[in-house]
């Protein structure tokens, strides 16, 4: 059997039903293998996409909602070096994927010889070394014999533990070779992998017991979920363990669409762009129980010294170095445990827990996420449309079990502070490497995870122009796409952060200053897709109305007022609780339970920074 056809099995037998690529010399034995696979079982297909990076952005959304890990293969050198910043995605979103490169012939390697010059065979480049700290696993085969091992180590380790991608690199010599896949040896995790140490039954008995005392002696309690939840399948009784303990429940932006936004303890997202309901939850609890989250510096503040600062807090994480990371925050209790094994062990002991009476608590929490909605009446009075109005407009109109990708910076903020969750909705970006130019091919692998439904893409002018390329994969797929382009006609975030620390040099964020875009619409029609231009707030909801009934891919390009802020948002050096545009001393005061912290003058937290 040749070894790339064994490779077509060896993921056609795990569930993959498409592999994204771009073909090349190094990788078309693979490509060729994959297309003999899918005419004679048609159990797998590879997808062509424009670009790596696209193909390994949509093989990262394609592993959060598909029938298997999401695969994407490059050729040797830049191909491969495309695919760097999808993995990043995967791997800080801690998203399963399996990346396979094709390599020079081992005899045309760097190995191969006894000097060290940069290069020997044409395109080679070291791929595993450069994706080492950005995997959980990068190797190569260079003894073909070797391939079943490697191929199922690699699989193993994506999924064990704090999930995340992993590459494979074989030359081309080994991926001609002649196997017999009888003979190959085994991976035994048992035996060749020492796994993620978590809690013993024992100890995670102790400490559950132990946060069941913390939770008697709260008065100010609160839940937080985070996207460990949802990578440990835990959504159900992470849902089941925040109703038991009858907790306010907040969310971090990976576990957004954990519940829908009508859940009545549900009180939003913290964080810098969080809701500043939600973080005058946060900052005033006595206890937080986070299940899943890493707790980093965009949920935390800055300061997180003045995090939670006279609140006891119990912190569950697969990862030990996310418990113990010690960056100004400390947990009171500990839990290294899949999210899952610990949910389960907890709902069997909350029936014991004396649990306070927090009413009072709950009705504050209720109120602040009312009254602090970052959609505001004046949204809907401009003269030029508002991201806000337009993604409250959107949100409203879309129904149930929708997916919806939204790409970074500015259209990701106004989405996630604007955006209300129904049941079953499916929220999704790339957060921690946060790039722009990935909502438009993730919506590829969505759309190939999930055919036959809609795929909703929220995009800026910025992002969209990365991968603007992947419009031919739209259509020449006819991938069900709705493309809404939020156009303010620069970079919206850059652009705040100009007017505050650079006296509103925008260089670089606007046409005037060296950054500009192209007519979207035209560009569309250009592929062949259909296009829209809305201008005027009057029109939005009949364009939206438009673009949800249209069968297959549609762009709208939604000219949003130049000058849209992003509000709220904790500017440098200030705790949580004070956000931007900032509330008068009064009225701050007046929805902090805790010692308040002394407000900056100004603009002060640039200077303390430096």
């Amino acid at each position: 059997m040749k070894l790339t056809d064994y490779i077509a099995e060896f993921l056609a037998e795990r569930g993959v039903r498409h592999v994204f690529s771009v073909t090349g010399g190094a990788i078309a034995h693979l490509v060729d293998s994959l297309g003999n696979r899918e005419k004679a079982k048609g159990d797998i297909r590879y997808i062509c996409v424009q670009h790596e990076q696209a193909g390994a952005m949509a093989a990262e959304v394609y592993s959060r909602i598909g029938p298997g890990i999401g695969v994407a293969i490059a050729t040797s050198g830049p191909g491969a070096t495309n695919l760097i910043t999808g993995i990043c995605g995967c791997y800080f979103d801690s998203i399963p994927g399996l990346f396979i490169t094709g390599q020079v012939n081992t005899k045309e390697s760097v190995e191969s010889i006894e000097t060290r010059p940069r290069q020997v065979g044409f395109q080679e480049t070291d791929i595993v070394s450069i994706a080492k700290p950005i995997t959980k696993y990068a190797a190569q085969v260079r003894d073909p014999s070797r391939i079943r091992f490697e191929l199922e180590k690699a699989y193993y380790i994506a999924h064990e533990g704090r999930p995340g991608p992993v590459l494979i690199d074989v030359p081309l010599d080994v991926q001609v070779a002649d196997i017999d896949p009888a003979t190959l040896p085994a991976f035994d995790p048992r035996r060749d992998f020492h796994g993620t140490p978590q809690e013993s039954d024992e100890d995670l008995k102790k400490k559950i017991s132990e946060m069941g005392a913390l939770v008697s002696e709260a008065r100010r309690p609160a839940v937080l979920l985070g996207g460990g939840i949802k990578l440990a399948n835990a959504e159900r009784e992470a849902l089941r363990f925040a109703e038991a303990l009858g907790f306010p429940i907040l969310v971090s932006w990976s576990a957004f669409d954990i519940l829908p936004h009508d859940h009545p303890n549900y009180a939003g997202t913290i964080g810098v762009y969080g809701d500043r309901g939600a973080n005058f939850t946060v900052q005033n609890a006595d206890l937080l129980i986070s299940v899943g989250s890493r707790l980093d510096t965009r949920q935390t503040g800055g300061r997180v010294d003045l995090f939670l600062r006279e609140g006891k807090s119990v912190m569950v994480d697969i990862d030990p170095h996310e418990l113990h990371k010690n960056r100004g925050f400390t947990p009171t209790i500990a839990v290294c445990a899949d999210a899952k094994r610990f949910l389960n062990a907890a709902l069997a002991s909350i029936p014991q827990f004396k649990k306070p009476d927090i009413g009072a608590w709950l009705s504050r929490a209720r109120e602040w996420k009312k009254k602090y909605h970052a959609v505001l009446p004046e949204h809907f009075q401009m003269p030029a449309v508002s991201a806000y109005a337009f993604i409250h407009a959107l949100s409203d109109a879309l129904p149930q079990d929708e997916i919806v990708i939204t790409d970074e910076g500015g259209n990701l903020v106004w989405t996630m502070q604007g955006w209300i969750v129904k049941k079953g909705q499916r929220i999704i970006s790339t957060f921690g490497n946060s790039p722009m130019g990935y909502a438009f091919p993730a919506s590829i692998g969505a759309a190939f995870a999930a055919p036959g439904k809609d795929i909703i893409c929220i995009d800026g002018d910025g992002g969209f122009q990365l991968n603007i390329q992947e419009l031919q994969t739209v259509a020449h797929y006819n991938l069900p796409i709705k493309m809404f382009i939020l156009n303010n006609r620069g970079m919206a975030i850059i652009k705040q952060f100009q007017e505050a620390y650079f006296e509103n040099r925008r260089y670089a964020t606007e046409p005037e200053g060296g950054y500009s875009m192209p007519d979207f619409a035209r560009v569309s029609e250009a592929y062949g897709i259909p296009a829209i231009v809305v201008e005027k707030p009057a029109a939005v909801k009949d364009m939206i109305a438009k673009v949800l009934a249209h069968k297959g891919p549609i762009l709208c390009d939604v000219r949003i007022d130049r000058d849209q802020k992003l509000n709220p948002k904790l500017e440098f050096g200030r705790p949580l609780e004070d956000m931007a545009p900032y509330l008068s001393d009064e009225e701050l005061s007046q929805n902090i339970l805790v010692k308040p912290v002394p407000r900056l003058a100004g603009k002060k937290g640039w200077q303390r920074l430096q």
